[in-house]
């Protein structure tokens, strides 16, 4: 009779998945439309968990340091004010490094743009003597602009019927722009009190696990959680030790060089070293931009030297530094980035890795699994062999 209820059980649970699935592909728009509400909705949590997630890497560095070791008994307000002082030197330390690049970056790019803007007759200049060289006579062309017949009236009512657009183009941005900064301010709340009560958190979810979930289940799904976490964790740090190293190459070659604005453009370069393989073409650019501005020969020395350290970089130092800190072979490093990249951009790239690492090494351990019981079965199956020829 209970063998019976079971299977009825089964039956209707699979039934269930059924028709939920065959509504889902029959409804595809509405699914994603409440998709994207429910993510509006939950994306400054979201974003909270992922800063609660980088900044307690260096809160637990601090924490560690700032714990005296001799004292095995604390209060719980001792913790607290221990935790709370560990999580604004860690927002202290990365806010001081995001003003060190904007410092250093930011004033330089707009050096070359009012340089740029400074130079404009002498760029004038130049265009005019380089088309008498090649015969074109500037003259001709303002006589072939006056000839088109350009309807200026049309042109102004056009931009007359373009300004309300344009004012409810300029007020969505302004929304936007507000939306974003009020969603960043509850995301860093919100990743400030999951790092006060993070022992708490995992507790309670641990709680969770074991009341509604079977203890195999619940234990594997813990497992994974803790893979993950080490997997991720390993992969920012080691991520950040890269980018720094390619950042401090690029400086010293640029230095060598004689490049201009080898500080500035190194440190770009390191920055956007965080984004794998699309990351350093980013840079290029920037820094071609800087170069260009100072000396237009230099450009092409610098994007051959980057280009090179780049190859040395994603073929040589990328895979084993990350690939050995994560515990992925430096083939499946670039394999996650590729299929990361063609799969969610630039997103997908920086992802690609650890999420690769972590089914990596959870088939790796289910596999390790499978063969051991199986040469335990295999053991058994031999014993009790050799036990029944010696009967026999």
């Amino acid at each position: 009779m209970e063998d019976n209820k079971k299977d009825l059980k089964k039956w209707i649970i699979l039934i269930l998945i059924v028709l939920t699935g065959y509504w889902l592909i029959n409804n595809l728009s509405t699914v994603g439309i409440l998709f994207d509400i429910i993510i509006n909705i939950l994306f400054p949590f979201i974003l909270g968990g992922c800063l609660a997630f980088i900044l307690n890497i260096p809160m637990a560095f601090f924490e560690k340091k700032l714990t005296k070791p001799n004292k095995k008994s604390k209060k719980e307000q001792n913790k607290k004010l221990l935790r709370m002082v560990s999580i604004i030197f860690a927002i202290v330390i990365i806010l001081i490094v995001l003003i060190l690049v904007i410092t250093l970056i930011v004033p330089e790019l707009m050096g070359v743009v009012n340089l740029f803007i400074d130079n404009i007759p002498y760029y004038a200049e130049e265009i005019t003597k380089l088309a008498e060289q090649y015969g074109i006579n500037i003259l001709d062309i303002n006589t072939m602009i006056e000839e088109a017949n350009i309807d200026m009236e049309a042109i102004k009512n056009q931009v007359t019927t373009l300004i309300p657009s344009v004012l409810t183009s300029s007020l969505s941005l302004v929304s936007s722009i507000i939306s974003g900064i009020s969603n960043f301010v509850i995301a860093i709340i919100f990743a400030i009190y999951i790092l006060i009560d993070k022992e708490k958190l995992k507790s309670q979810a641990t709680r969770i696990l074991y009341a509604y979930l079977k203890k195999e289940r619940a234990e594997k799904i813990i497992n994974v959680g803790k893979v993950s976490r080490d997997t991720f964790k390993n992969f920012f740090t080691v991520q950040c030790l890269e980018a720094t190293i390619l950042g401090t190459l690029c400086i010293i070659g640029m230095l060598i060089l004689r490049i201009p604005y080898s500080v500035p453009v190194g440190v770009l370069i390191g920055v956007t070293a965080l984004i794998p393989v699309v990351g350093a073409f980013i840079g290029i650019a920037i820094g071609a931009i800087l170069i260009v501005a100072v000396n237009p020969i230099k450009v092409i020395t610098f994007i051959i030297f980057v280009l090179i350290l780049q190859q040395i970089e994603g073929n040589v130092i990328y895979p084993r530094v990350v690939g050995t800190s994560v515990g992925l072979p430096g083939m499946w490093v670039l394999f996650g980035v590729t299929v990361g990249g063609s799969l969610g951009g630039i997103l997908g790239m920086l992802l690609g890795v650890p999420v690769a690492t972590i089914i990596y090494r959870l088939l790796k351990n289910h596999v390790n699994d499978k063969i051991h019981s199986k040469k335990e079965l295999e053991n058994s199956i031999k014993s009790n062999s050799l036990k029944y020829n010696k009967k026999t």
